[in-house]
């Protein structure tokens, strides 16, 4: 029996939820209904050999009633009638015993949501075992080749997002998303090289070209010798921007800011970062493509949340547009930081006249909200920089900066952008250089 439609499960959900709260005498509840379906199917290698692979396609149906600022939610991944009939009535009941809510927004109804790229690419999605096997078998192959131990992991999804409620919202949408990062260790143990992306389509994956990189970094990191701690001068790779610009946005908040507790409080129309720095959120750029609508359906413009290096915007919630009489921006997931004119790394390096190369970061966290300065280790390699050039590699450093400070100090980026591994969400980031980097203290990892 074929599996049915996520959109005609969410019409036939929200019709049994709208009946229970009939049959136990609340008919005026709000009731949403959010049904999600991710397929999932990955492979793992390790020390050279492959370790396992899975898939799973799993559709639950989650149920989200209020009565009057009192709300509760809860979720099912059975989708018979009687099942869904029950999760209404537990999270009827909850919301019964749920304290009032002073925060609590009615309901969307209908959202006129501007047409996107399709985030859904056929050639990913019907990605077989077979397929997922090669990727792995190839990196493989080059690991023995170069005689370095690899590992890694692949994973692709299929997710698709139903919402509708009692107010008549209705949105959907689907994607497909890969995920692929390999890590290659020289056989002493002494140098370690990472290679990582994420796309939407199987033709940006690039397995191979990931492969080779964390074999070349690997290789080349080796014999790392320690610098000292201080204030350098670094060409970031992208996934080392991703990293700390994910803490940036997450400080860009207008409840935050108008309560004192972000470092941007008051700094809205402020030129902070370097002149060509920009950062936007569009679910139909065609890099990104994603949701026109967020979690509670909200139908989600072009955002930009830097201009010229300029603070434009802050996040707003429903709640906080409400209450200072501003307009909500939506729950953006999809970000572009964009603006620069270098054809690579290598301009970058070929520009620098002392600092160092990093591939990226770890172990991330938040170390002062007020200044969004965060730490974390440098892994799988550092490479020292000497009149334009790579000249051997460096043993990894603690860093203590704030991402501010990085797009303050920035003095070019690549033109071209990547998609980063991002755990969650869309991240297209440029590599960049910037000065005064603050490399806080040296670390014994390779």
């Amino acid at each position: 029996m074929a599996a049915e439609d996520t959109a005609v499960l969410a019409t036939r959900a929200l019709g049994i939820a709208l009946d229970v709260m009939k049959r136990d005498g609340e008919p005026d509840a709000e009731v949403k209904i959010d049904v999600r379906r991710r397929a999932a199917a990955n492979v793992r290698f390790a020390r050279n050999e492959p370790t396992t692979s899975g898939e799973s396609d799993e559709v639950t149906v989650s149920a989200w009633v209020a009565l009057g600022q009192r709300n509760a939610s809860t979720w099912v991944n059975q989708t018979d009638d009687k099942s869904i009939a029950e999760l209404a009535g537990r999270a009827l009941a909850m919301a019964k015993l749920s304290p009032a809510d002073p925060e609590k927004m009615p309901l969307l109804g209908p959202q006129t949501y501007a047409p996107v790229p399709s985030a859904f690419d056929d050639g990913l999605a019907a990605m077989g075992p077979k397929e997922r096997a090669a990727i792995a078998a190839r990196a493989v192959a080059r690991g023995d080749q170069a005689k370095v131990r690899i590992a890694g992991f692949f994973e692709r999804e299929i997710e698709e997002a139903v919402t509708q409620n009692s107010e008549g919202l209705i949105a959907r949408h689907r994607e497909t998303a890969a995920q692929y990062t390999v890590t290659a260790r020289t056989l002493d143990g002494a140098g370690s090289g990472w290679g990582g992306r994420e796309a939407f389509r199987a033709g940006d994956l690039e397995d191979e070209v990931l492969a080779s990189t964390a074999i070349d970094k690997a290789i080349r990191s080796a014999g790392a010798k320690a610098l000292p701690p201080g204030k350098y001068t670094v060409v970031l790779e992208p996934q080392a921007v991703f990293e700390m610009m994910a803490f940036l946005v997450g400080q860009m908040n207008q409840r935050l800011a108008d309560e004192g507790r972000s470092f941007f409080a008051g700094k809205v129309g402020q030129k902070l970062f370097a002149d060509f720095v920009s950062l936007r959120s569009d679910p139909a750029d065609p890099l990104t493509p994603g949701a026109p609508f967020d979690s509670e359906g909200l139908a989600l413009a072009s955002l930009p949340w830097i201009i010229d290096g300029r603070v434009n915007k802050l996040a707003v919630s429903r709640w906080w547009a409400k209450k200072k009489g501003l307009e909500p921006t939506g729950r953006h997931s999809v970000f572009h930081l964009s603006g620069g004119t270098a054809e690579s790394v290598d301009a970058l390096v070929r520009g620098t006249k002392r600092g160092l190369l990093v591939t990226r970061f770890w172990y991330n966290r938040m170390l002062e909200p007020q200044t969004v300065t965060i730490t974390g280790l440098t892994r799988d390699g550092v490479f020292a920089i000497e009149d334009g050039k790579v000249t051997g590699p460096v043993a990894n450093f603690r860093y203590n900066e704030s991402p501010v400070t990085v797009l303050k100090n920035v003095d070019a980026m690549t033109r071209a952008t990547t998609r980063a591994v991002a755990y969650g969400g869309a991240w297209h980031v440029p590599a960049l250089r910037t000065h005064e980097f603050t490399m806080a203290s040296p670390s014994a990892a390779v």
